[in-house]
């Protein structure tokens, strides 16, 4: 036994230093990453801007064209789109629409890069800000820090059973008892939490609660389901899935300016979906919600899953030696 628990912490100690490593020598990009951009342009030159705009090298925006520009703005409002390029051949300057909420950051590089666009073209560019952030709230922070502590309530949750009850429950009663505890916790943190984000961001409540017990509950459910695979050792698996892996995030960069593979991988991990999901809320009338709030229920559906798929293995094993 003490060779495989030496074993899983040499493992684990890799783990750690890889994800440590590679966030050491990550840090946000120069330029955002297949970024979707509206294009609304005369129809001489709109497939032109697109494909020029789209063939910009690395692929930092997503561009596609639209017809209307109350269609792309509404986009962007939306959260749809992080940008709309609005093209009026009367004049020399052509106007960029974007969220003030999603940061300044990522709105000077999209900027920088629409505009080297029109600069070949003889033009220059004009921004407005459509969805302005709130006072003292630059880059959504604050949905950032409920995010955060979120991820920790959840963590802090499965932490305190395991302490009283073990990494493992022995039995089908005590493992549904223990799902009974994290949701209860993730109900009521939840709700404290979306009591401050609704009242603050003059957002639905109900919404906002349903994102942030969501986030408690994948938290909690993900490192317990870390916990029936490894035991013990699951708590330091599940500091690196929802603690470490996060630290792209700690930065208060927008994801689409954080490098690969963050960009890709972060919008899949609890702690990514559950920012998403709560700027969609904040900023952007929760209109595209639904897709990361599947994820964090998806990461609560497969964790129970995977308690119970381990408690039969470890009740097969335990007979087969007896």
């Amino acid at each position: 036994m003490r060779g495989r628990q030496l074993t899983a912490a040499s493992l684990l100690g890799l783990l750690q230093l890889i994800v440590v490593a590679t966030l050491a020598l990550a840090g946000p990009d120069d330029d955002t990453h297949a970024a979707p951009v509206t294009v609304v342009a005369p129809p001489v030159v709109s497939s032109t801007v697109v494909d020029r705009v789209n063939a910009l090298p690395g692929r930092p925006v997503d561009a596609v064209a639209l017809s209307s520009r109350s269609v792309a703005l509404e986009s962007v409002r939306g959260g749809r789109s992080v940008a709309a390029i609005v093209v009026d051949l009367r004049r020399e300057t052509d106007a960029v629409y974007v969220a003030g909420a999603n940061g300044s950051r990522l709105n000077g590089v999209l900027a920088r890069q629409v505009a080297a666009v029109e600069a070949s073209y003889g033009r220059t560019v004009r921004v407005w800000d459509l969805v302005p952030a709130r006072s003292g709230d630059g880059g959504h922070r604050y949905v950032y820090v409920l995010t955060g502590i979120g991820m920790l309530v959840g963590l802090l949750s499965a932490v305190v059973i395991t302490w009283h009850e073990g990494p493992r429950a022995p039995t089908l009663v005590r493992g549904i008892r223990r799902l009974v505890v994290n949701t209860a916790v993730a109900v009521v943190a939840g709700g404290v939490m979306a009591t401050f984000a609704a009242g603050y961001y003059d957002a639905p409540f109900a919404l906002w609660w349903l994102v942030t017990a969501l986030t408690v509950l994948a938290g909690a459910t993900t490192t317990l389901a870390l916990e029936s695979l490894f035991g013990v050792y699951g708590i330091g698996v599940a500091t690196t899935v929802l603690v470490l892996a996060a630290a792209p995030l700690v930065t208060l960069v927008h994801p689409l300016l954080l490098p690969q593979p963050w960009v890709t991988v972060t919008s899949w991990l609890p702690h990514g979906a559950a920012l998403i999901a709560g700027t969609n809320v904040a900023y952007f009338n929760g209109e595209q919600v639904l897709r990361p709030v599947l994820v964090l229920a998806a990461w609560s559906a497969i964790s129970i899953m995977t308690n119970v798929v381990a408690r039969r293995e470890l009740r097969r094993e335990s007979t087969a030696t007896g």
